[in-house]
Formats: structure tokens, C-alpha cells, sequence
């Protein structure tokens, strides 16, 4: 083992890349100018190390097979930082940072608490957890040095030696079959994207414009929130969704499992229910069609509509399961909240709702917001 313990300065890197073969990452968001590194890096020569700046990134890598990496990286609130882990088995966790964050884990468990900026995660099994956390636009990555490349999923040439030992880190779940069901989201999308072969996730309390699942085995939680564009794909498990404010079009699909929808009594949406072989409840009145759509499977489908009739576009909600129950409710409360704000330091009990553009416009004047906040809480008021 290589014991570590090392500081820069906040602009001597704008991104971090860490490449093990098995460790224990804790990243923290702290109030200083230094980037601080400590923990121990299985490594026995130099030559399976590599650790240091290499032009805008720092790199962590060692190609180590034996001992687990244990690693603890401090970061500066004031800058969003890029960081992208590939790791055959990891316990990664990130609280109260600014980043744009990318995981590549054949094994492992995630925690995602107190942050800001865009996530993903690419395992073949994984229980991902992300709590309080709000979208922001990300700076640009930036490009890495020499000749190396970004692992992509539609490029297996970028996954160079690592892409060897994928089938067995992820317990025989192999690239082709990742690449085959995972599709061309890999790495594409900003907000929250995870992509497991086996694995839950929860997610708590968050503001995002997108969310994207993709889920081989594994049940999905959604609890307090605000999402505009849901997209979730699950091949066996369930879908739970409690007080998430629909702020655009949804779409959640599950091949085998139930589906359970309970919304802010707030919401105004149009309701797309399909099952093949299912129960639909709902405490809203829905209307059976015998027009099949394209989620129907040839089985039983019902339309509505749920809260206040406004004119132009609304938020369209399409659930389908293949064998499985769909239940849609309301709950009596408002607009999702937040019990504290993620990265800054609280200033009450709960977070304002800047649900009209005075509101909006008004938060900004008062510096609570940021103008990147206040566009994009703009624009997501016009969907």
C-alpha cells in the first residue's frame, strides 16, 4: 500500500479521474482554496501508480490487482469540478460538492448526498442513493491529456484494458449486453442518469430537469421532488414515486413489477395507464379506450387527466408494465420541498417555491439564486 496525503491549489486542475481496481472513495465539499488528498492506494512498484496533475485533470490510477484503495478527496465548494471513477468494485460516496460526476463501477454502492451539478452511473450491480440534490448546468469536461480518451459506451476502443475486465467486474455482465440495453444514453444527458444490470435506487429530495433509468433487476424509489423530463426503464422490479412534482412529460415502464404514482395534489397532468396483465387503480376519473397506444401491449388502457384544466401544454404522464399493477393517487400537499438546501447552509426550515416568474426574477434580486438557477427555473415554468 502507498500511503497518500497530498494538497494543490483549486486551479491547478478543474477535473479528477480515478482508475482502481477495488477502494473506498469519499469525496467532500469543503470552504477553502485547497484541494486535499489522503487514504492509502494499493500499489506495490511505482510503475502501478500514477498519481499527480496531468494539464486540467488530476490523475488517480493504479493497475494494483491485490489491497483496496481507501481514498479521501477534499474539494472547494466555490468551483464545479469534473470527476469520472471506473472502478471494478467500489463504495463511492459524495456529500456537499459542485460536479459533474461519471461512475463506471462493475460493483458497488453509491451515495450521493448535499450536492449540485449532474450525475450518472454506469454498474453492472450497483444500489445507487442520491439525496438532496439540484441540477446545474456544468462547465464543458475538459479535454484529457495525450492520447487518452473518455470511456463511451458506443466507443469500446476508449475502454482500452479496463474493457477486458468488465465481464468479470460486473459479475458476468458483459459490455455488449450493456451497450444492447443501456442504448446511447450513456453520458449524454445532464440531471441524474443511472444504469444498472442489478441494483436499487432511491432517490430523495431533488430538483432536476432529467432523470433517465435504465434497470435490468432492481426497484426504483422517487420521494420529494421536482423532475421535468422522467424517463425510467425497468425490466423487473417496481416503481414507487411519492411527492414528485411532474414539471413535464414522464414515461416509466416496467416489464415485470407494479408501479405506484402518489402525486402533490398540486399536479396537472394528462394520465396514459396501460397494462397487459394488471390491475389499474386510480382515485382519478379515468376513461377505458380501446385505441391501443404505443405502450399498451395489446392490453387493457385508460386515459384522464388530473388536477386544474388550463390551456396550452401540460405535462403528459405514460405508465405501462407488462405484468404488474399500476396505482395513481394524490397526497395533500404542495409543490416538493426541500427540509434543507443542498450545499449552501440553511436559511430556514424549508426551501421557498418559485413556482411564477415574479417569484423567480424576485429570488434572483435577492441573491438566493444564481442567474443559471433562474434561467433554467424559467424555462421549466414555460413546459
Amino acid at each position: 500500500m502507498a500511503k497518500v496525503e497530498q494538497t494543490w491549489s483549486v486551479d491547478a486542475f478543474d477535473a479528477i479521474s480515478i482508475k482502481v481496481q477495488r477502494g473506498k472513495f469519499v469525496i467532500q465539499g469543503t470552504d477553502g482554496d485547497q484541494v486535499k488528498l489522503e487514504g492509502d492506494i494499493a500499489a506495490r512498484y511505482s510503475k502501478n501508480l500514477e498519481l499527480g496533475p496531468a494539464e486540467r485533470w488530476l490523475k488517480i490510477y493504479t493497475s494494483w490487482i491485490y489491497g483496496e484503495t481507501q481514498l479521501t478527496l477534499q474539494l472547494p465548494r466555490s468551483k464545479i469540478w469534473t470527476i469520472d471513477l471506473f472502478s471494478g468494485k467500489a463504495q463511492f460516496k459524495a456529500e456537499n460538492i459542485q460536479a459533474r460526476m461519471h461512475l463506471w463501477l462493475g460493483s458497488g454502492e453509491v451515495q450521493i448526498e448535499h450536492c449540485r451539478g449532474a450525475f450518472s452511473v454506469t454498474s453492472g450491480n450497483a444500489e445507487v442513493k442520491v439525496k438532496r440534490f439540484i441540477e446545474v448546468i456544468t462547465p464543458i469536461v475538459p479535454p484529457l491529456p495525450r492520447e487518452e480518451r473518455h470511456i463511451r459506451m458506443d466507443d469500446p476502443e476508449s475502454w482500452g484494458e479496463w474493457g477486458e475486465e468488465w465481464a468479470q467486474w460486473g459479475g458476468g455482465i458483459g459490455e455488449k449486453f450493456l451497450r444492447g440495453f443501456f442504448g446511447n444514453t450513456m453520458g449524454q444527458n445532464p440531471g441524474v442518469n443511472i444504469q444498472t444490470g442489478k441494483g436499487d435506487m432511491n432517490l430523495e429530495d431533488f430538483d432536476v430537469k432529467t432523470c433517465i433509468a435504465r434497470m435490468a433487476k432492481g426497484d426504483a424509489k422517487l420521494k420529494r421532488g421536482r423532475v421535468v423530463n422522467l424517463d425510467i426503464k425497468v425490466v423487473s422490479g417496481d416503481v414507487e414515486c411519492e411527492s414528485c412534482l411532474p414539471a413535464g412529460d414522464w414515461t416509466i415502464r416496467s416489464n415485470r413489477g407494479d408501479v405506484r404514482l402518489a402525486l402533490p395534489a398540486d399536479t396537472t397532468a394528462r394520465l396514459d395507464l396501460t397494462t397487459r396483465h394488471g390491475d389499474i387503480q386510480s382515485k382519478t376519473p379515468l376513461v377505458s379506450v380501446t385505441r391501443q397506444g404505443p405502450e399498451s401491449w395489446h392490453g387493457n388502457r385508460m386515459v384522464g387527466s388530473i388536477g386544474a384544466k388550463i390551456e396550452g401544454k401540460i405535462p403528459q404522464i405514460r405508465v405501462s408494465t407488462l405484468s404488474g399493477d399500476i396505482e395513481i393517487k394524490t397526497q395533500p400537499i404542495t409543490s416538493p420541498y426541500y427540509e434543507n438546501p443542498p450545499v449552501a447552509p440553511p436559511v430556514s426550515s424549508r426551501i421557498e417555491v418559485y413556482n411564477t416568474p415574479l417569484a423567480v426574477l424576485t429570488a434572483l434580486s435577492d441573491g438566493k439564486i444564481s442567474i443559471e438557477e433562474a434561467e433554467r427555473l424559467l424555462r421549466g415554468l414555460k413546459t
